[in-house]
């Protein structure tokens, strides 16, 4: 009996341990990571991705999560450190990659590191040439008070969108808006109702500026040669 005993409590202490152990792989520290995130618990968050970061230091998306989770905490540096390296593990992820520019770029620009946000922009736009990048680009240059280049991007981003992708003319028609420049931006609502008329935000937003939508709102965008050299279209990707 004392020999069966002492082998129960054998069994059961290194399944304490083994469960212990599970407790703290990579995975298993993400999803943690990813319901405190989901909760709005973000210093838990943080301590998570850290522990996974310092387990694996190529944990890619325990990389990103942590500067996710440190720039909600306002740790701005700790952030951009942690998605600079995200970046450099995955610089080709067509899912995750986007993500991590988005979250660098505002790590930057809340730190007012202009030049550097400026740097990671424009190498953004020449590696990828996606909608997205210039979006991305319109974007922050209009919030740095740089208006002639971000209505530029936002050109370019149209330029690289697919035929039925509304998204750059309707950023364009926020940018308008948001210098009350009330006719480009109703324009661009036209552009963005002919490529997408079945867009459900459209209507409304012709209707704040007090025009009905119909098809005789709809206009066909121009398409200017902006660029040279071979097109991607890619929707709202890097």
């Amino acid at each position: 009996m004392l020999g069966y005993s002492c082998k129960s409590v054998l069994v059961a202490l290194l399944f304490v341990l083994a469960t212990q152990s599970a407790c703290h792989t990579n995975p298993f520290l993400r999803q943690d990571g990813f319901g405190s995130i989901r909760a709005g618990e973000y210093e838990a968050a943080r301590d998570k991705f850290a522990e996974a970061v310092d387990r694996h230091p190529a944990d890619y998306s325990a990389q990103y999560h942590l500067g996710v989770a440190e720039l909600k905490l306002g740790n701005l540096l700790a952030a951009q450190l942690a998605l600079e390296k995200a970046l450099t593990l995955r610089p080709d992820d067509r899912v995750l990659t986007p993500k991590i520019l988005d979250e660098l770029a505002e790590a930057l620009f809340q730190q007012g590191r202009y030049e550097s946000l400026y740097s990671l922009l424009v190498s953004a736009t020449r590696n990828y040439r996606t909608t997205g990048a210039y979006l991305r680009q319109g974007e922050y240059l209009a919030r740095s008070g740089d208006l002639d280049g971000a209505k530029v991007a936002f050109q370019k981003a149209a330029y690289f969108a697919e035929r039925t992708d509304a998204d750059p003319y309707l950023a364009i028609a926020d940018f308008y808006e948001s210098i009350n420049d009330v006719p480009n931006s109703v324009k661009a609502l036209r552009y963005a109702y002919y490529v997408y008329p079945q867009h459900p935000d459209i209507p409304d937003r012709f209707r704040k500026f007090g025009l009905v939508p119909g098809p005789t709102l709809r206009s066909e965008p121009p398409k200017p040669e902006l660029l040279h050299g071979p097109v991607r279209t890619v929707r709202r990707s890097f």
